[in-house]
Order: structure tokens, then C-alpha cells, then sequence
């Protein structure tokens, strides 16, 4: 019998993410029947922002014992399954105990974790970052259950730490290969849409949440930033959002310009967040 989303708690969640979601469970109970204890997407969908053909569905599943190496390469072959059936919609997400989500996780990875169709190697469940504050306070129960069941408690002050970590490393990292002549980035910086929207609205979203001490969607953290960055970096971040939107036309007649002003944009918000520590 097909599992079905409930509807009582998932109304807003869009036609195509209930079609990936009913034959992801379905695939599941055929490959790994009774493994789940509990399963919660949030991100995009969870805040009203999935873009169809543009977000992935960000999830949680909790299971219910720990995984063998028969059980991982089922759960391969589950979400290869789902990137051949849904090419455009990805499962992002990774596979938890009670234990990773309550713990404080000072031992090596042990959760799997996928993005589009591949495991993508194991990560540790971190309480205090911002895909377990989304979880917690915007997540939906697909299966199992409540979110409340689970000791999620976060310390903001740690959270705020690891955002401006990520700041100077994964984001300044990125900025710096952007700008390293040798760099495939520095080219893809002059004609890369998608890179102009990735930089400009990444660091704008830690921004926010570094501020309001919440989440929103990139398109949210633009139209935030309108309001509280100088009026010089406006251009770059209506830019950022119309890429978002796959509006036309560009706000700019030069990729050197627009290019120049992400830089000095991402600049500018690094220092920002970092007015935080």
C-alpha cells in the first residue's frame, strides 16, 4: 500500500515535493522496510521558498538502529533510484540516530549523507548550526515522530560561532578562488549567473540569521539586506535576486563591473558578520 505525506501537517508543501516524498517512502519501505523511526524535511519547503527545478529537499531521517554496510549501500541504491526518477529535484539530507540528535557528538562522523542521487561521504550532526535550528523550529513531520520528541536544545552563542566560522573559512576560501587568476572560479566569477547568486545571497543569509538570530530564504535575505546594507551595494543585490528568479534583464552591461561588485559586496557582509564574535 502506498505511504502517503500527511496532510495535516503539510499543506504547503508543494505538488512536486509530495510526489518525490510518497516514492521516496515507498521506495524505502521496498528496499528498507522499518528502518525509519522518523523522517522531517525543512529548508525551502519549509518556509514557503522551494523554487521548482532550482532547490533541493533538505531532510532528516532518524533510524532506528545503526547502520550496516548492507544498509548504506541499499540507501545508495534508494537515491540513485530518485536522481534517475526526479532529475530536477534533489534529495539533500542525511541518516541519524536518537543518539546523533541528542548527543553532543564529540566522536568521528557516523551519519551518511546524500546530495543529489550520491552519498557524499559521513558527517557528524551538529545541535548547534543552522540546519538544526531550521529543523527545530521550522521542521515538518512526514513520518513518525514530533520534532519535539527529540532534545534538540541549541546555544545560540555556539551557533553564532560556527556561522562566522563558516564566514572565514568556507566562504573566504571562495571569495579568495574567485579572485585567483589560476582559479576555474575566477573565470566562472565573470560568466557564471548561478556563482554571482550562490556568493551574494550565501553570505547575505548568514547575515541575516547572525542579526535576527533566525533563518530566511536567499530571496528573504536580499530583500533584508535592502535595508540595512549602504545604497552602493543595492545593484549587486537586486542582480543577485533577479539571477534568483531567472528574471531578464541584467542590471548590468558589464560582467567586469558586476563581477567587481560581488567581490567588494562579499567583502563588505564578511566584515559584518564578523562584527558578531
Amino acid at each position: 500500500m502506498n505511504q502517503m505525506v500527511r496532510k495535516d501537517e503539510t499543506n504547503c508543501i508543494p505538488k512536486t515535493v509530495n510526489q518525490v516524498i510518497n516514492e521516496y517512502l515507498n521506495v524505502m519501505e521496498g528496499r528498507l522496510p522499518n528502518l525509519l523511526e522518523s523522517f522531517y524535511i525543512f529548508g525551502s519547503v519549509s518556509i514557503g521558498a522551494f523554487q521548482e527545478g532550482m532547490s533541493d529537499i533538505d531532510f532528516v531521517a532518524v533510524v532506528k538502529r545503526k547502520l550496516s554496510e548492507t544498509d548504506v549501500a541499499q540507501l545508495k541504491d534508494v537515491h540513485e533510484s530518485m536522481k534517475r526518477t526526479f532529475p530536477k529535484t534533489g534529495l539533500d539530507g542525511m541518516y541519524v540516530l536518537r543518539e546523533d540528535l541528542e548527543g553532543i557528538n564529540e566522536g568521528g562522523p557516523s551519519c551518511p549523507y546524500f546530495n543529489e542521487g550520491t552519498l557524499q561521504g559521513y558527517r557528524t550532526f551538529d545541535r548547534n548550526w543552522i540546519d538544526s535550528f531550521q529543523l527545530k523550529t521550522y521542521g515538518i513531520v512526514i513520518k513518525g515522530l514530533p520534532i519535539e520528541t527529540y532534545n534538540l536544545s541549541i546555544d545560540w552563542e555556539t551557533l553564532k560561532s560556527n556561522l562566522i566560522h563558516n564566514v572565514n573559512t568556507y566562504w573566504l576560501n571562495w571569495k579568495n578562488g574567485c579572485e585567483k587568476v589560476t582559479s576555474l572560479s575566477f573565470i566562472g566569477s565573470f560568466v557564471s549567473g548561478s556563482m554571482i547568486e550562490w556568493g551574494v545571497l550565501g553570505v547575505t543569509r548568514l547575515y541575516y540569521s547572525l542579526r535576527e538570530e533566525d533563518i530566511t530564504s536567499k530571496m528573504g535575505a536580499g530583500e533584508y539586506a535592502l535595508h540595512h546594507v549602504p545604497e552602493k551595494y543595492h545593484r549587486i543585490l537586486h542582480e543577485a535576486m533577479r539571477l534568483r528568479q531567472g528574471n531578464k534583464p541584467s542590471y548590468y552591461r558589464s560582467v567586469f563591473k558586476r563581477r567587481r561588485d560581488m567581490l567588494d559586496y562579499m567583502a563588505y557582509m564578511m566584515r559584518e558578520c564578523n562584527a558578531f564574535q
